[in-house]
């Protein structure tokens, strides 16, 4: 029987990181899974991590790619689940129960794309240091790490994007998809380390030019978000010099 659920880690160089991964996907106590691992190539233990724990990865590859989309539909290609979920070298499930919570739920023939929260931690300084976040479609909250959906998609809407600057190109894909298929599992699914790549400024900025492409967002509201994001608190900026002009 094929899997219900394929599980696709990408990893470069990130032994340490992987290794808080493979325990977490041993931990849950839903089995009826894949694991894919794509390694780009690594030199630092990554791949004899792998080799060391073969009889838990279903499928792994170890050689260079174009970059994380690359290694993403690598892994894509390869999948044999009904749905997927990219879970990268330092993510964790929320607990040990995530996926049979998800498996449990009544509506999972009516939607196919499903999101939910997170919570975010420094890997290195204190993994169990966690600070809650929350998913919102509308605005645009949405990790890949916490999204699980059926790959029928990509059959549908293409796979990912892969271009040497873009690094959203997961958000650009959600967002091709009918909202009247989305659903929001109001629980965390995963922790993600908040130092990796996509935390970047240059990525938020990205996100921010897709959602005026797309029309999430007006051109006023580019042009607001993307000045509050160089000065968090513009409101109160904005306030303070009315206030000294009327003074």
């Amino acid at each position: 029987m094929l899997p219900k659920l394929s599980i696709i880690t990408i990893v470069l160089n990130n032994k340490e990181f992987f290794a808080h991964t493979l325990e977490s996907i041993r931990e849950q106590s839903f089995k009826e899974f894949e694991y894919i691992v794509i390694d780009g190539g690594s030199r630092d233990g990554t791949l004899e991590l792998i080799k060391k724990n073969k009889s838990r990865i279903d499928y792994w590859v170890s050689e260079p790619d174009r970059g994380i989309y690359d290694a993403m539909n690598k892994g894509l290609k390869v999948a044999k689940g009904e749905w997927i979920i990219y879970l990268n070298a330092g993510d964790r499930f929320a607990d040990r129960n995530v996926l049979a919570s998800f498996f449990k739920l009544k509506n999972l023939e009516e939607v196919d794309f499903v999101f939910g929260n997170w919570y975010t931690c420094n890997l290195l300084k204190d993994p169990n240091l966690l600070f809650p976040g929350f998913a919102n479609y509308e605005k645009g909250a949405i990790l890949h790490q916490s999204v699980i959906y059926k790959k029928k998609l990509h059959d549908l809407y293409g796979n990912y994007l892969i271009t040497p600057k873009l690094i959203i190109s997961d958000y650009v894909f959600f967002l091709t998809i009918p909202k009247t298929k989305v659903f929001h599992f109001d629980q965390p699914i995963s922790i993600n380390d908040n130092t990796g790549v996509s935390t970047a400024p240059w990525s938020y900025k990205q996100k921010l030019a897709i959602d005026f492409v797309f029309g999430r967002i007006t051109a006023f509201q580019l042009v607001f978000l993307f000045v509050k994001f160089h000065i968090p608190r513009f409101d109160r900026y904005v306030i303070n010099i009315f206030k000294a002009n009327q003074s």
